[in-house]
């Protein structure tokens, strides 16, 4: 168990760097961001993506496809800008907007999880835009609806938007039904009373039915 006396020795330590520069950042939590352990404080966000190193430019890739163009550093292969370092006040600064952009990622990695998004399909517009729908839900609702409280449109026209409405939040379902049947007439009359009831079935959509008796000829 440590003193006392180490743990105000590893403070001291820690207040004689300036905060920002690698060697403050060294001193930092460190977590596991796609497979490269990053200080707490980094700024590497959800929809960013780590890159291949190539020595000559940031790892980080934006969820437009824009990789950062600053110089990368030796120990993180990030800048030090996403790396958590640069121009802090004091190191509780930096740990307060570590703790609310680890918060931030969080809720953006839930969201995404639950609409199937993959930490990989960062490019995708429309999945982006269905994380940014999901937060504005009520808004969507509120603009859907929007119409049918409009006083300066006609009948018609609040017609139109409640149907609008009914479309978007209960679509009509279809469906394709596929029968054969004899091209003509004598092959119609061929037909046994099994294959009727088979035909009959398909009809009705059941996928079993049961097999009702022929009526007996009729006697003279």
């Amino acid at each position: 168990m440590r003193d006392s006396a180490n743990v105000g020795s590893d403070q001291d330590a820690e207040l004689a760097v300036r905060p920002g520069t690698l060697d403050w950042l060294a001193l930092q939590p460190h977590e596991d961001v796609q497979g490269t352990q990053l200080p707490a404080c980094h700024r590497v966000l959800a929809d960013d993506v780590l890159v291949e190193a190539d020595g000559s430019y940031c790892r980080v890739q934006h969820a437009d496809g824009q990789r950062c163009g600053a110089r990368p550093t030796r120990r993180y292969g990030v800048c030090l800008a996403h790396a958590g370092g640069g121009g802090w006040r004091d190191a509780n600064e930096a740990r307060q907007m570590g703790a609310r952009a680890n918060a931030r990622k969080a809720v953006l990695r839930e969201r995404r999880s639950l609409l199937g998004i993959g930490a990989r399909r960062h490019a995708d517009a429309r999945q982006i835009a269905r994380v940014e729908a999901l937060e504005r839900a009520a808004d969507l609702s509120a603009a859907l609806l929007a119409p049918l409280d409009d006083d300066t449109l006609g009948s018609l026209a609040r017609q139109r938007a409640a149907v609008t409405v009914l479309d978007a939040t209960f679509p009509l379902a279809t469906a394709t039904l596929e029968v054969q049947l004899p091209a003509d007439q004598a092959g119609v009359q061929a037909l046994g009373w099994q294959q009727l009831q088979q035909l009959a079935a398909q009809l009705t959509g059941e996928d079993e039915y049961q097999l009702v008796p022929a009526l007996p000829p009729a006697q003279q």
